[in-house]
């Protein structure tokens, strides 16, 4: 009998033969690299000592897990604790905690948005918002990446737009005077995933939205960047909160996170808003800046960013891999981007950098790289 090929077999052939086959890097305990470009860790606050204390801590209270889902056993003191100081701190209402920023997206999305009412999204989303358009009932159109006027200009009241704070490949920031400003003209509702802005820029690490909290109805973020522990979170009004609560799949059939998880999250979030934080996020400042200075003094294809997410352009799949292979090989771990995750023609090494790389860190870095690109 001859053997049936499935699709999913037939695509997993196909990968393998390609230089896109993604494989797992296993993380030991006892690895050293020279520098880690691979984190989101932007402010080096997953070994903060109070942190770990603070999920330590936990843990000797309400064990190791929450034992069920948010509106059973799952949703503690600790969780409602969290919810309240994100509230307070974003501007916000209302706070909901989710397990992961694909949760909270695509819960937003799929339970906000009926059938009556359009989305226009910025073509460089996450695939998040983008499975949570495709699976929620409203009618979504993609717009070129920060230029939204044209296409929203067929929006109705009531309508949304959908958007990052920072864009999670290319490390731009969306023009938050437009959005306020087609938010007035339009009468939209505003969607702001900020999971790459929050805690790391603004003041008091308010993130993209520091200036003006009445931009965006909604926020999502996520508790496993800038914050170093992991998890996610939706501020809103009220009603959407609550609509949440009632209607998300999403939430309402998720095991809720660790109490000690939330612990931690509290601790971190603490000092995010303190005076060490105000000198993690200087510190990271400064190195995005001379990281950007290096780029340009070498002429190498890259986006304009002012984030902690720079960029690396290469011609082809072939030459990115190789490039990050010889620099893991000098003790420095990146990653590659490549397509169908950015556009074809756009793979790229993704840096990203924490307040906790020294500049001579950074300035052996650059040496090394000369090095390389010489004995191309």
């Amino acid at each position: 009998m001859e053997k049936i090929v499935s699709g999913y077999q037939q695509r997993l052939n196909q990968r393998k033969g390609s230089s896109l086959f993604r494989s797992r890097k296993v993380r030991s305990a006892n690895a050293h690299w020279q520098l880690d470009f691979s984190t989101n860790d932007y402010l080096g606050l997953s070994q903060h000592p109070d942190i770990k204390r603070a999920f330590k801590q936990a843990i000797d209270t309400w064990g190791v897990g929450s034992t069920g889902s948010p509106l059973l056993s799952g949703y503690s003191a600790v969780h409602q604790e969290l919810e309240e100081l994100l509230a307070e701190w974003l501007g916000k209402p209302r706070a909901l905690l989710f397990n992961s920023g694909f949760a909270a997206n695509h819960g937003v999305l799929t339970t906000l948005v009926d059938k009556q009412q359009k989305l226009f999204a910025d073509k460089l989303v996450h695939a998040s918002i983008i499975d949570g358009m495709q699976h929620g009932e409203g009618r979504f159109k993609r717009y070129p990446h920060d230029q939204p006027e044209p296409l929203v200009a067929k929006a109705s009241p009531g309508d949304w737009l959908v958007t990052e704070g920072v864009f999670s490949m290319d490390g731009d920031a969306c023009d938050l005077n437009q959005l306020a400003s087609l938010k007035h003209k339009y009468g939209l509702k505003i969607m702001l995933d900020d999971a790459h802005g929050i805690a790391a820029y603004g003041a008091k690490g308010r993130g993209s939205l520091a200036a003006d909290f009445d931009v965006a109805d909604v926020i999502t973020g996520t508790f496993g960047k800038a914050i170093g522990v992991g998890g996610a979170f939706v501020c809103g009004g009220g009603d959407e909160i609550e609509s949440l609560i009632q209607f998300c799949r999403d939430y309402i059939y998720s095991t809720a996170m660790p109490p000690a998880q939330a612990a931690a999250i509290k601790a971190s979030v603490k000092i995010v808003r303190s005076a060490e934080g105000d000198d993690r996020r200087a510190r990271l400042a400064e190195r995005i800046q001379y990281f950007r200075e290096q780029l340009k003094q070498r002429g190498l294809k890259t986006v304009e960013s002012d984030s902690a997410i720079q960029t690396w352009l290469f011609n082809s799949d072939e030459d990115a891999l190789h490039m990050a292979t010889e620099l893991q090989a000098q003790g420095y771990l990146c990653s590659v981007i490549r397509p169908p995750t950015v556009p074809v023609g756009s793979s790229r090494i993704r840096f990203s950098l924490t307040s906790e790389m020294s500049t001579p860190e950074l300035t052996q870095f650059w040496d090394r790289v000369d090095r390389i690109i010489r004995q191309l």
